[in-house]
């Protein structure tokens, strides 16, 4: 792996456990056992590291949300497809965890980050667009767009959620959890079948964790 890709890779893993704040470039050359020199000759500073590995997130977020646009899926893929989205966010949650300071401090990431929030919700106004054509769902325009913001709400700000409510640190197990409140949100507007097979389905997401009172 080349010294350019180290760093990221480095960078990526000490900002997601640690957090972005109390990580210095010195402390991702310390890691690396390089010379801080030797990470300047790449990136000029911390901010130049955070946009890059924001750009690899926009990169594979967009790719995702695109997905349901340019491919036939089965209704089943759906929840596959909202399992990799947070899969998504959770390997880049660093910047969640500090959003509202990471986008105060960054300005070439914040118009960005605003087109990525817009086409999440795109993204489920469309998903429950098609559920409707396809008789799996009953909603007006105006409760699809609810649906829509509520849904991308959880998708943003789940995990932080709940670190802030168990005090504890990131955990795979807080994926299960979004897809539980996304498909709770969901069904409620399916049909009966339809409503008796998210059941069963969120009975899996829902016994994979527990849900901390």
């Amino acid at each position: 792996m080349k010294t350019r890709e180290r760093i990221l890779v480095t960078s990526l893993a000490l900002f997601n456990h640690h957090g972005e704040p109390n990580i210095t470039t010195i402390d991702i050359s310390n890691e690396m056992d390089i010379s801080p020199g030797n990470l300047y000759y790449h990136f000029q500073g911390k901010e130049e590291i955070i946009t890059e590995l924001y750009l690899r997130y926009e990169s594979e977020i967009l790719e995702l949300l695109d997905s349901p646009g340019r491919h036939s899926l089965a209704i089943d893929d759906y929840w596959l497809y909202l399992h990799l989205i947070f899969e998504t966010i959770h390997n880049y949650r660093f910047l969640y965890r500090d959003l509202l300071d990471l986008l105060a401090k960054n300005q070439k990431i914040k118009p960005r980050f605003t087109r990525v929030l817009s086409k999440k919700r795109k993204t489920f106004t469309e998903i429950c667009e098609y559920l409707r054509d396809a008789s799996y769902l009953v909603a007006t325009d105006e409760e699809i767009g609810v649906l829509a913001d509520n849904a991308t709400v959880v998708a943003t700000f789940w995990l932080n959620y709940e670190v802030m409510r168990t005090k504890k640190g990131y955990d795979t197990r807080y994926i299960n959890q979004g897809i539980y409140q996304v498909i709770c949100l969901v069904k409620p507007y399916m049909t009966n079948d339809q409503q008796e097979i998210l059941e069963k389905r969120s009975q899996i997401y829902k016994s994979t964790v527990n849900f901390p009172i």
